[in-house]
């Protein structure tokens, strides 16, 4: 992931949400998203420290979407990360600072100096 990486972040789960085709938010938590479904799911991120970027500014909280295609409820995934406060490395890619595979984009913080190398060897 670190070869594919345009941003490699340090930071925490700081909430889920949800959003429709029209970029409402979506308070339902059986709310679904899957084939057919304009909702995304979002895991929102506090950035503690940006290690690498091609980006002119990374914001203090992101929201990084899931992939939409997956079946997902909005309650579902804000259980998985409710009470998280786990400091991660966090991998992603593009100007709209996307997951670089769906789903897959925290890493632990002891992969740090290993993703810069994997980094650094191949930018």
């Amino acid at each position: 992931m670190a070869q594919e990486a345009d941003h490699i972040l340090i930071g925490r789960v700081t909430g889920v949400d949800m959003i429709d085709g029209n970029g409402k938010p979506v308070e339902d938590r059986e709310a679904r998203t899957g084939p057919g479904r304009e909702n995304i799911i979002r895991i929102l991120i506090t950035v503690d420290e940006v290690l690498v970027t091609n980006a002119s500014d990374v914001p203090s909280v992101i929201r990084v979407p899931l992939a939409s295609h997956l079946h997902y409820s909005l309650g579902q995934i804000s259980e998985v990360y409710e009470g998280d406060t786990l400091v991660r490395l966090v991998l992603l890619q593009g100007e709209d600072l996307t997951g670089i595979k769906p789903g897959v984009f925290l890493r632990s913080l002891s992969d740090k100096d290993e993703a810069l190398r994997i980094y650094d060897a191949t930018h």
